[in-house]
């Protein structure tokens, strides 16, 4: 009878943990999302629960799930999930946030870390635009296109030369893994170093002691080039 009793508690505790209709899987509550559709993110969360056989809230695989979203939705940088018990999960998404244009043979919009990750057919006018000849691998989107020390440098510089001299940052061409040139809305170029020596820190302090004193504004207007990446000159 210890042997019977035992069974029918594995059985009924089985039966719970799998069937039991009071914990499947019912609600499915989204936040944080503006471009990814929220029926696209319930489909594909409801997708991953359900097995076939049970919708159970226990079995729900949170890494699982948020790899698949992650692949499936590229806009999107960051899940967080969580199991309200007995029959809520709650998905809310943190988006990434464009700084720029990475075109190569296509276009997409470019993240804070340098993944590219939603395709645009015409780049909006105003906004920086990020190419490199140092990439022959074609990049998918939810892919890392540009290092990330590398897009920091380039949108560091783009502040400087906005907040400092209302210049506006053009384009930005990775020439190569040490070589950055950057073209000005003024149509004139500077070249930096992506080397530690010196580091863009240095290249920027130089750039805004130069177009605060020697370059004026009005020779801006003859100007081709500056060239940072020497240490002293």
């Amino acid at each position: 009878w210890i042997l019977i009793l035992l069974l029918l508690i594995i059985c009924g505790a089985v039966y719970f943990f799998l069937f039991y209709p009071g914990i499947q899987v019912k609600n499915i509550v989204i936040s944080g999302n503006d471009k990814v559709e929220t029926q696209d993110l319930k489909e594909t969360v409801f997708n991953n629960v359900n097995t076939g056989l049970t919708k159970s809230i226990f079995l729900v695989d949170s890494s699982k799930l948020n790899k698949e979203i992650l692949e499936k939705f590229p806009a999107i940088e960051k899940t967080k999930i969580n199991k309200k018990l007995p029959q809520t999960l709650m998905l809310g998404v943190i988006e990434r946030k464009p700084v720029g244009v990475y075109c190569s043979s296509s276009c997409f919009l470019i993240d804070q870390n340098g993944v590219i990750f939603e395709p645009i057919a015409v780049p909006p006018e105003g906004v920086a635009i990020v190419r490199q000849t140092t990439e022959d691998n074609t990049v998918f989107a939810g892919e890392r296109a540009v290092a990330q020390n590398t897009i920091s440098a380039i949108f560091a510089i783009k502040k400087t030369l906005k907040e400092n001299f209302q210049i506006d940052l053009k384009e930005a061409l990775i020439t190569s893994p040490l070589r950055l040139n950057v073209k000005t809305s003024e149509n004139w170029q500077i070249y930096f170093n992506l080397g530690s020596d010196p580091d863009i820190d240095s290249q920027l302090v130089k750039l805004n002691l130069l177009l605060g004193g020697e370059i004026s504004p009005e020779s801006r207007k003859n100007l081709e080039y500056i060239d940072l990446r020497f240490k002293d000159r």
